[in-house]
């Protein structure tokens, strides 16, 4: 098997390229969160969080993972923007659009699209986010001097604002994720929504209008596997890119093995394929598209366009961290958050339990004022 290790690709054009894919991805797709880790003693905190939901799950009285509080050896010190901001990891793809056409520009977004889909299960694995604190912020930067900007303004849901800014371009947007723990117990399901906007100082302007769906299995039994679902949809000036994700394949084998060449490699269930059409207003203004090119992939391994190859697994991440200065209203001033980074986990458990508390004062005191 050629997974975890470099493989031999062959493109449409017949053209040979080397590849990686994610050390940590599951033989037959998706990534492995149980992979190089002790995870037993994290999965059996969380087996007894999700089997005391069991009887409520049966009712229907328990849908959302935001209405139990986890237990702190369920979490990593890190909140949700910090999630938010992983997502946007390879943000330097878009360093490269600003002298590029529609057609090249809308690969390099697709691209940045797809090596973010791994970021957060890749740095999470077993454990989760703290919860979101309305009204908290975060702020960070890379080495490029690209900066993130992001505030919590909603709990359940999850919601939150942010804005990107980079050398050639800014992004600006919100994210917002419904988690639902499935009845089996055993899996759960991130729906994701928000609309989210990428301007290049050439004066393009990209707008992201689906997004797909998240799906982990494994929360209390076997491996714990992370893949992706649906589609997402670009929309920019005059170009429209249409990324599918696939995890459950049979039905495909002989479009992607026309790419891949080889029917074990199409084996693998975590395939991408973008599909990047020219979209024109008649005189009627009827919206027509045409269907320019084709790109396969995982996101997991890599994109490529034809001849192109436009993002590969093991390119260098470029890290986000935190200036020297911050607002008090950071996330990197929680009290559990910083007791969780100096080791102290029953002081932490106790700071996350009085933020909580405090949070729900503060959402029932600002709909009260609505």
């Amino acid at each position: 098997m050629w997974f975890g290790s470099k493989k031999q690709n062959v493109n449409q054009n017949g053209q040979q390229f080397v590849a990686h894919r994610h050390k940590a991805a599951n033989q037959q797709g998706g990534l492995s969160l149980s992979y190089g880790e002790e995870n037993s003693e994290t999965q059996k905190v969380a087996a007894n969080v999700f089997k005391q939901l069991g009887s409520k799950l049966m009712t229907g009285n328990f849908g959302s993972m935001m209405q139990i509080s986890k237990p702190i050896a369920m979490s990593l010190d890190m909140s949700f923007l910090h999630g938010v901001a992983l997502g946007h990891t390879y943000s330097n793809l878009l360093e490269r659009c600003s002298k590029l056409s529609a057609l090249e520009q809308i690969k390099y977004i697709s691209a940045y699209y797809v090596s973010g889909m791994h970021c957060n299960g890749e740095y999470t694995k077993m454990k989760s986010p703290l919860d979101p604190l309305v009204g908290e912020t975060l702020q960070l930067v890379k080495e490029d001097g690209t900066q993130f900007y992001a505030e919590q303004t909603s709990y359940d849901p999850q919601v939150c604002y942010y804005y990107i800014q980079g050398n050639n371009y800014k992004i600006y947007g919100n994210d917002r994720l419904d988690i639902y723990v499935h009845k089996t117990v055993n899996s759960l399901t991130g729906v994701q929504n928000g609309r989210q906007t990428i301007q290049f100082n050439n004066g393009a302007i990209y707008k992201c209008m689906q997004r797909p769906t998240m799906e982990i299995t494994g929360l209390v039994m076997g491996e714990r596997i992370l893949n992706w679902q649906g589609k997402m949809i670009v929309e920019g000036p005059g170009v429209k890119s249409v990324i599918s994700f696939n995890y459950n394949t049979e039905g495909m084998l002989s479009k992607i093995t026309s790419f891949f060449k080889s029917a074990e490699q199409a084996k693998i269930y975590d395939i991408v394929e973008v599909d990047i059409f020219s979209v024109e207003i008649d005189e009627n203004g009827k919206k027509i598209e045409t269907l320019l090119q084709q790109g396969i992939g995982s996101w997991l391994e890599g994109l490529i366009f034809g001849e192109e190859n436009i993002w590969q697994i093991d390119e260098v991440k470029m890290k986000w961290n935190s200036p020297s200065e911050v607002l008090l209203s950071d996330t990197t001033k929680r009290q559990d958050l910083i007791f969780m980074r100096n080791q102290q986990m029953e002081d932490a458990q106790k700071a996350k339990l009085q933020l909580e508390e405090q949070n729900y004062k503060d959402i029932e005191n600002r709909r009260k004022k609505q």
